[in-house]
């Protein structure tokens, strides 16, 4: 296999993740949420803006395929040891931020990750 396959199976993994790992926490209504309000199921404030604000480097780089790639890998790699070194609570927090953040600042790349 090249490195281009490599990634792209990279990356349908991680979407893949994400999006089960959405659907099992993600209860809130059908309406999107504004980027102040915060759905009441965080509890983990700063997780969740961390979250947040490495979805916003993601969306930087965004028209680079294999820095998103990358970026996606280490966004795994903070969740998983955020879950270690904290709580699994404080990874679903980082994870929602994340997501709740590309969801409401760039709905194309939301489609294709989620």
């Amino acid at each position: 296999m090249t490195r281009s396959s490599y990634g792209l199976l990279t990356a349908i993994f991680l979407s893949l993740f994400l999006t089960f790992g959405l659907q099992s926490c993600s209860c809130e209504s059908s309406s999107q949420p504004e980027r102040q309000k915060v759905s009441a199921k965080v509890m983990d404030r700063k997780a969740y803006m961390l979250g947040e604000e490495h979805a916003r480097r993601i969306i930087e780089i965004a028209a680079d395929e294999d820095k998103v790639q990358d970026g996606l890998l280490e966004i795994r790699a903070r969740m998983s040891n955020i879950e270690s070194k904290l709580s699994r609570q404080s990874a679903v927090d980082y994870e929602r931020g994340f997501t709740d953040y590309i969801r409401s600042n760039n709905d194309s790349l939301a489609l294709i990750l989620f």
